[in-house]
This record gives C-alpha cells, structure tokens and sequence, in this order.
C-alpha cells in the first residue's frame, strides 16, 4: 500500500460507485460475520456489485474469509469479517489550546495517543503541533498507515480540503488538508471538529445503535455535529451545524461574521468572560471575581469563572445561567428538527459544570416536544480530545474509495 498523497479529487467518494462501497462496508464493519448473500440482501445491491466490492476488500485484506456456514443440502456459505488490524490510521483534533493525535485501527479502537499544547491561533503553530504529535505515533506503527483525518475550528469545504471560515480563530480559505499532506507525505481528510466529535461518539456507541446523535461543541466557537442514519451530515457545502451564527437576539451584538446577534456573540468563551467581567463590576457585585484574578480582570479565564461557580458566586451563577438558557433554546431547536437519539455537549466550555450545562438542559426539556424529549438522551463529554480525534480516523476510513484507488 502505498503513502503517496491521494488525489485530492478523489475524495469524498462520488458517484454510485462510492456510496455501493460505503454501503458493503458499513454493513461488514457492524456484523461479526456476514455471507455474501446477507450483503447482497442487506444491501440492496445487485450480486455483480456485492461481489466486485468484496473482491476488492479482501484484496486489501479489510475483509477476511472466517469460515463457512451451512446452508442444506451440503451448500456452505463463505463467511465473511472484518479486519480492523489491517490496516492503521492518524486522527487528530484541534481544541482552542492543544491537539490531540491518535493512531487507531480502521474500527476507530485507538492504540496510541500523545496530545501537544497549542499557543495561539496562528495556522502554523497548529500543524506545527500536530505533525510533530503525528510523527511520534508514527514510529509506533506496526503495520501501514493510511491517511490521517483532522478535527479543525470553523467551516471546511464538502471535499474536506478547506476551511472557508473560521470565525473563532480568524481564519479564511486555509488550505488545511494540502498543507498537512505535504509536512506527513500522507492523503488528509479535514472536517470541523465539532463533527469529528460527533464521528467519535457515534462509533463510541456503536454497540447501542445509536444512529441519530448531535454533538454540540462550547468553546471559542459554538458548532453542532450532525449524524443521521448513521452518517455525518455535511450540508450543501460542509457548513451544516454552524450554530454559533443562529440569531438569538434581534438586536444583538455585532458578530465577527457580519450578522447581528448571534448565539456566539453572547455564548462563545470570549463573550462568556466580557459578560462575566460586566458582572464583576456592578456596584452590587460579589468580589470574588476581582479576588481570583487579584484585581486584574482582564486575565480573566475560563478556569477562574469555573473556580467562581464551584464557590456558588451568584454573579458567576447569573451569568452561566444566562449563557446556558441562551444555549438550551438554539439546541432545543436542534432537537425539534432533528429528533435525535443523544445530545452530546462538550468542549472547553462545557467543562464550566452544572451550573452551565444545568440550564442548556433544563431549556431544552422546556422548549423540546414532549414526545420526543421522552426518549432523548443528553450527555455531558469531557474526554480532552480522543474521541473528536478518533472520530477524525474514522472519517478518513469512511472514506475508503480513495484509499482502494491508490
């Protein structure tokens, strides 16, 4: 198998071609066994086709013959596997102050991980970190590496090569995908990370078939990961889930996008702190904030409004609560739409604790159809990183159609 770079116009698969393959492998991927005449069954698909897919999966040893099963009358069916060690993968996830780097197998089981720190926004420094992180892992592959998927702020284009816009970070038309390709000498898939996360947790629950998942990225910018039947959700052009920039006040603050209030105008970790520092300093104030941060609030962090909200400050309080209800009532319209199985809400702002996350899920039971709140699962993630990075291998190895045209 070759480390070439891929042509970038091979991915994401196209054509009938491209879904016949995703298909097959999926099915395979999700069965500890199968025939081919499950695949044919399973699938859909003609006996031609079923039978052209898996010739090329075994080829490339992603599918194994694991024994044969009787059918009567001295028929036995080959059964067919998959072989998650044939192959490795690279994943990475970009959070606001460090990347974490994986290298998994192709059922997304991480077997080494390293994370570096990031210092500031400026594009270099983030690849910087993470070819050093991926070139660490490296050397602990035992058989061929594929490709590596990246999680990244801001929207990135349906191909998976740039990132568009990048409010949060100030970023626009980055070519992140071929820049990475030529510092690793590997074909690199890039997606918001937000969606990567949602990729993670799918795969994290594969075993309870959750097929509809949302995950809801807080921090310097505020995106939902959108899985439907079992698939990421993109949209026309890869924006699907930028819901940072739904309008939650009419009247609102100028946002970095152009738009008039919204949601990341006043939810965002930057608008987070100014309301809080505003807080801060009332009259009426508590103090505590100018305590922590021994008079000079313009170091305000994250850390120190969750080390106020841990000490039940109702300034902090107020505001948290303010930002969360603002929060609930965009996911809850998420919710309504979408009716997905899980809810999941991470990132560096969700590590802010119940006194955040208890009014996001108070809004959405509020504001949530009751028949379909009834079934909806809402969870909290606090992983640092490994499961957006996973989901970022599992993203290249969905996309296996450019890995076989190599």
């Amino acid at each position: 198998m070759s480390n070439e770079v891929a042509d970038p116009d091979s991915w994401p698969p196209a054509g009938v071609r491209g879904i016949n393959l995703d298909t097959v492998m999926e099915i395979v991927r999700r069965r500890p066994e199968v025939t081919r005449s499950e695949l044919i069954r399973l699938s859909g698909l003609s006996k031609a086709t079923v039978s052209g897919i898996v010739g090329e999966l075994l080829d490339h040893d992603f599918v194994v013959e694991s024994g044969k099963l009787s059918a009567g009358r001295g028929r036995r069916h080959v059964l067919l596997s998959f072989n998650p060690g044939a192959r490795l993968v690279l994943g990475a996830q970009v959070e606001d102050d460090s990347c974490t780097v994986v290298l998994t197998d192709l059922d997304s089981t991480v077997r080494h991980r390293t994370t570096r720190p990031i210092h500031g926004q400026d594009p270099e420094l983030i690849l910087d970190a993470v070819t050093d992180a991926a070139n660490e892992l490296r050397a602990e592959a035992t058989t061929p590496i594929l490709g590596a998927g990246i999680g990244v702020p801001g929207d990135v284009d349906r191909s998976g090569r740039t990132v568009t816009v990048a409010v949060s970070h100030g970023w626009k038309d980055l070519a992140i995908a071929e820049r990475l390709e030529a510092r690793l000498g590997l074909s690199v898939v890039a997606a918001n990370r937000a969606k990567v996360a949602a990729l993670g947790h799918l795969r994290r629950d594969d075993r309870q078939r959750v097929d509809n998942l949302v995950y809801v990225f807080l921090g310097r910018g505020i995106v939902a990961g959108i899985v439907i039947d079992g698939r990421l959700y993109f949209g026309r052009d890869g924006a699907a889930g930028d819901i940072g920039h739904v309008t939650v006040r009419r009247e609102g603050a100028l946002c970095a996008c152009g738009n008039e209030g919204c949601l990341h105008t006043v939810a965002a970790e930057d608008a987070i702190l100014r309301l809080a520092r505003a807080a801060a300093r009332q009259p009426d104030a508590s103090g505590l904030l100018v305590e922590l941060t021994n008079g000079r609030l313009s170091d305000l962090s994250l850390a120190t409004v969750a080390a106020a909200a841990a000490r039940d400050d109702a300034d902090v309080r107020a505001v948290l609560a303010e930002v969360g209800s603002d929060i609930g009532v965009v996911v809850a319209n998420l919710v309504n739409t979408l009716s997905p199985d899980v809810v999941v809400l991470g990132g560096p702002t969700a590590r802010l604790g119940e006194h955040l996350l208890g009014p996001i899920r108070s809004e959405i039971a509020r504001r949530t159809l009751p028949e379909i709140f009834a079934t909806l699962d809402i969870s909290e993630s606090f992983d640092d990183g490994e499961t957006g990075a996973a989901g970022a291998a599992a993203l290249y190895v969905s996309q296996l159609r450019s890995v076989l045209d190599t």
